[in-house]
């Protein structure tokens, strides 16, 4: 097994069992990985705690974008910035796996790099206007709840860390979250892992497979099952190019040419009169309209 196998199986030992161990140069560290109604419930929570910041006297953070726009520190131009490059991050990395060619990719990825040092400063300052609102505060009691009731140092998920082990518990809980919390992770690990092989023969029942109910699936293993039935149905709809066949995220990102009809001719007729209307500028609305 390669390095690269061995870690989607590792991704995939995770998810099934709910749990990961993390390793930190505190010790190590269990998480117990959130269940779907805990992350509803601490939704939930979180837009009671807003609520209660603003009837106190915290402002949103929507008002004080406006109060930052009306003495000039900041702009609806790069509020429509920060749209404009999340939406166009989020549809490069689609094109992204479409592509093959070592040298384009590379080019690619040094745009997508670029978009992505752009959007990190505009969110940079943007952050600094809104440290002090309602949802920020909101924010930072939810990764309290989150750490609390997930992170333990024993595997029966009973001994919480102590208070100087926290910082560095925290920093590695939400690293595993993320890396698990992840498309193309999910992906491999379903089909690298061994998990798509399984759910081919019992595509009826997923739930079957997990021993699991809505009550106490977690949130890696909901999002495992909904992505393997999306590749699924990519593979029994769809005509997989031979030179692609066996990379899963190639697999569902690919899309059948279709013939230009005269709405497709149409629609970039109206994307180039709103092209020359901005002086040659599209925003990412644009494109979805």
């Amino acid at each position: 097994m390669n390095k690269s196998d061995h870690k989607y199986s590792i991704d995939l030992l995770d998810i099934i069992r709910g749990y990961s161990i993390l390793t930190t140069s505190d010790g190590q560290f269990y998480f117990k990985h959130f269940k779907v109604l805990e992350l509803l419930e601490f939704d939930d929570m979180q837009e009671a705690d807003i609520a209660r910041s603003i009837k106190s006297g915290i402002k949103s953070e929507e008002d004080l974008i406006k109060t930052a726009i009306k003495r000039k520190s900041w702009s609806i131009k790069k509020e429509d910035s920060i749209k404009s490059l999340r939406w166009t991050i989020k549809k490069s990395f689609v094109a992204l796996g479409k592509i093959s060619d070592p040298k384009q990719r590379e080019l690619f990825q040094k745009q997508i790099a670029k978009q992505e040092e752009e959007l990190k400063d505009l969110e940079l300052k943007r952050n600094q206007l809104i440290s002090y609102s309602a949802e920020h505060l909101s924010e930072a009691k939810r990764v309290k709840r989150m750490f609390n009731k997930s992170v333990f140092t024993d595997a029966e998920f009973a001994k919480p860390p102590n208070a100087e082990q926290e910082i560095f518990a925290t920093a590695a809980m939400f690293k595993r979250y993320a890396a698990l919390n992840n498309r193309e992770s999910i992906l491999r690990a379903s089909y690298f892992g061994g998990f798509f092989d399984l759910f081919v023969t019992q595509e009826n029942n997923p739930m079957q497979l997990l021993g699991k109910n809505f009550e106490d699936i977690t949130n890696f293993q909901k999002y495992l099952v909904v992505m393997s039935h999306g590749l699924f149905n990519k593979i029994k709809n769809t005509r997989i190019p031979e030179e692609i066949y066996g990379d899963p995220i190639r697999m569902m990102d690919y899309e059948e040419k279709e013939e230009v009809d005269s709405k497709v001719s149409h629609g970039l007729d109206d994307l180039r009169l709103k092209s020359q209307a901005r002086g040659g500028k599209l925003k990412a609305e644009d494109f979805l309209s």
